[in-house]
């Protein structure tokens, strides 16, 4: 059952021609860790063949010198988009010898830290800044925390798009609707998480000297037995201390001023490792909650395109939201890309839906309801009659999902104005009854395996359907990697200043 406002939202932007008219732009950027033939991370250096990771958009480094991500470009169509990023895949493998990608969020297994290389991006200014980042991020984590892997989907509407309800749909319109969006993402992630949850366990090296809460699986695997994504929970890409931040999404200057407090109030345990290390070579690029805007972990974060080397908060305060970064999918193991078309289709339906319902502002009360509901969704996602919350309320998931989903279908049937597909996509995904987290679990129990040899034996055949022998024509691609190249050379001999002095200077832009 879909509630009155809903209803009546859907009719007006119907009445409005938003789906005829509408034109949406989406990217992906996947993460996977390069392994060898046994499943240990990688001690190569990222492959030349692939481009400078500082300067090829397409194929690059994210915290370890063995964590490939792969960009596509913006898209019209979620086909195009596969399409590429297949495309950038087979590229990827092409180059990779006798290696792999680990196809799954959480990663293989580690003898140690020291195992694993802070990515490296050259002498160039911008290429030190970002290996400094990486050597922070690893003194406050850990390395191993960040060899997590996951999707990051990109999302925008067009101007035209707004222009259908909004003729002069200028930028605090847009503003004010993404921030909208933003919200009923948050209030509404507990379907992401069940959807796309795909990492209910992961080998014991992954807690090297941390607290959890996790059970045994076996004498190598810890898990939960109800989890959906241990990637999403306390154990993964998180970080507590960034709560006092109080992040809100309600007004875009509020969102600002909190990444900016983040950026400049000083943490005493980030102080005490120090700016800098002994050979007094900037090791942080500051000792605040957050070294820069992108530290801040959450689900979703509205972005602006700009040159290399602004600052994110600066670019937003400017010009704008220019897209959403939806943050939160896990890796589908089960999908040589990580993701298949029917997917991105849902993604689209769940986040056009985000647009249409109503998005009141968040309160306090609410926002702990929603961090409150996710920790339940991460680790007790599949239990049978497990209760979230709503509007202070307890509500069974399955009634949640009932009116959820009748609401996503009437997206889905209004998007086939846009492009067909939607509602055929919407039912091939939600019809599925086995939960993606839930059959990793049932496979690794009829195979009789570790999750190490599971998911080792599995990337392997991931890696069979990249063979070579399936002849593409990458000549754009290699084009790419030999101008990336060329544009390391130029930025390394236009470079000179001292990098203690260039994280001095990246401080004072914000």
């Amino acid at each position: 059952m879909t509630s009155d406002a809903f209803n009546s939202s859907l009719r007006a932007y119907k009445e409005k021609g938003f789906f005829k008219e509408l034109k949406i732009l989406r990217g992906i950027e996947r993460e996977s860790l390069r392994v060898d033939k046994n499943g240990r991370i990688s001690q190569k250096n990222h492959p030349k063949n692939l481009g400078s990771p500082l300067t090829n958009k397409n194929i690059t480094t994210d915290f370890a010198e063995a964590l490939v991500e792969i960009v596509t470009p913006p898209f019209e169509s979620p086909e195009e988009l596969f399409d590429n990023l297949n495309l950038l895949h087979r590229f990827v493998y092409s180059e990779l010898d006798d290696e792999m990608l680990w196809n799954f969020s959480m990663p293989c297994a580690f003898t140690n830290e020291k195992e694993i290389r802070i990515a490296e991006y050259g002498n160039s200014n911008n290429g030190m800044l970002k290996h400094v980042y990486r050597k922070g991020l690893r003194l406050r984590y850990g390395s191993i925390m960040q060899c997590v892997s996951g999707i990051h989907y990109n999302f925008s509407f067009t101007k035209n798009s707004w222009k259908t309800l909004d003729k002069s749909s200028d930028q605090d319109y847009v503003n004010e609707k993404y921030l909208g969006m933003i919200r009923n993402i948050k209030r509404n992630f507990w379907f992401i998480l069940e959807q796309f949850g795909a990492s209910p366990v992961t080998h014991k090296s992954y807690l090297f000297d941390r607290e959890h809460s996790l059970e045994k699986y076996n004498t190598s695997d810890l898990f939960l037995p109800y989890a959906t994504s241990l990637r999403m929970s306390d154990v993964g890409y998180q970080s507590k201390i960034q709560d006092s931040l109080k992040i809100s999404y309600n007004r875009l200057d509020d969102f600002i001023n909190s990444l900016i407090k983040g950026i400049k109030t000083p943490v005493k345990k980030f102080n005490d490792i120090g700016m800098f290390d002994d050979a007094g070579i900037a090791q942080q690029i500051s000792t605040g909650i957050l070294q820069i805007e992108n530290e801040l972990y959450d689900i979703v974060r509205p972005k602006r395109s700009g040159p290399s080397g602004s600052r994110p908060a600066t670019l937003l305060k400017k010009d704008g939201i220019e897209y959403l970064e939806l943050r939160g999918i896990d890796i589908n193991p089960f999908m040589p890309e990580g993701i298949d078309v029917n997917k991105i289709k849902l993604l689209d339906i769940y986040i056009t839906h985000s647009l249409i319902s109503e998005s009141p502002l968040m309160l306090d009360e609410e926002i702990n309801e929603i961090r409150a509901n996710q920790k339940i969704m991460v680790s007790q996602g599949r239990l049978k009659n497990v209760m979230l919350r709503k509007n202070g309320n307890l509500v069974s998931l399955e009634e949640l999902r009932k009116n959820f989903l009748t609401e996503l279908e009437k997206t889905a049937e209004a998007l086939d104005e846009y492009s067909e597909g939607y509602l055929k996509a919407f039912h091939i995904e939600t019809r599925n009854k086995t939960l993606l987290s839930e059959k990793i679990l049932a496979d690794m129990d009829a195979e009789d395996l570790e999750f190490q040899d599971y998911a080792l034996n599995h990337s392997k055949k991931i890696a069979k359907k990249f063979s070579p022998l399936d002849v593409k024509n990458f000549s754009t691609l290699k084009n790419s990697v030999q101008t990336s190249i060329q544009k390391l050379r130029n930025l390394e001999e236009s470079s000179s200043m001292d990098i203690n002095k260039y994280v001095e200077l990246y401080n004072s832009k914000i």
